[in-house]
């Protein structure tokens, strides 16, 4: 009996270490794989090729960042303070932007929305990549559901996160972890647009549909049962 109870715990504990052997982080799979992305995607764009550069971006997402562990990054506050992610606790989506690009008309409002409508099983947490006094006026439009941050480049503590997600993946990117900061989906660049003359309730319905499914799916994949999602 002791033989065996000792045995299960061997195989137990041998397997748990197995699997975190497994676990490839992040940065990691971004260095191992950006430098042949690169390559092909540069030549697919300038080759007017959009598609396959949308492919491409895909392929790289899916088959060599999901499932990786995000890293634990410690981020400012344009509130004052960090934000470590490791203490959000449950899924979030990480969206990055610079303070001096347009965002689409409608897309700050549907955010806030979908921050408040998903405030007890998701967080929403926006990154500029900018120094606090440049991102503080747009800051201020997003709700208190939402946690503005920001990173700068010259700043030494911000340096890998700046070099992993801004300039490894693109400045205007969703990123969609599980509550273990597993990599569920990264989107890069902003939602499609609804026409200029488009009135801004139908502007707001185009961005909450695209961020809705993304954010949908990111419940689903983070074993969130969906009757949370149809109570919502």
């Amino acid at each position: 009996m002791k033989t065996t109870l000792l045995l299960t715990l061997f195989l137990a504990f041998s397997l748990s270490a197995f699997a975190q052997q497994e676990e490839k982080l992040f940065p990691q799979a971004v260095k191992e794989n950006l430098r042949k992305y690169n390559s092909e995607s540069e030549k697919a764009y300038r080759q007017g090729d959009l598609e396959k550069g949308q492919f491409l971006f895909d392929t790289l997402v899916n088959n060599q960042l999901v499932g990786t562990k995000f890293q634990d990054y410690s981020l400012k506050k344009i509130s004052g303070g960090r934000l470590k992610l490791s203490s959000i606790k449950k899924p979030v989506m990480i969206r990055t932007y610079a303070s001096w690009c347009v965002l689409n008309k409608g897309e700050i409002p549907a955010l806030n929305k979908l921050a408040k409508k998903y405030s007890k099983d998701l967080k929403i947490v926006v990154v500029f990549w900018d120094k606090r006094q440049n991102a503080k006026n747009i800051a201020s439009q997003f709700n208190g559901y939402i946690e503005v941050c920001y990173a700068n480049e010259n700043n030494t503590r911000d340096e890998e996160v700046v070099s992993t997600l801004k300039y490894s993946i693109g400045y205007l990117t969703s990123y969609f972890l599980d509550e273990n900061l597993k990599v569920i989906d990264i989107k890069k660049d902003q939602p499609p647009a609804a026409p200029k003359k488009s009135p801004i309730k139908e502007a707001i319905k185009v961005n909450y549909d695209a961020y809705n499914q993304g954010l949908t799916e990111l419940l689903l994949k983070s074993d969130i049962k969906k009757e949370t999602l149809a109570t919502q």
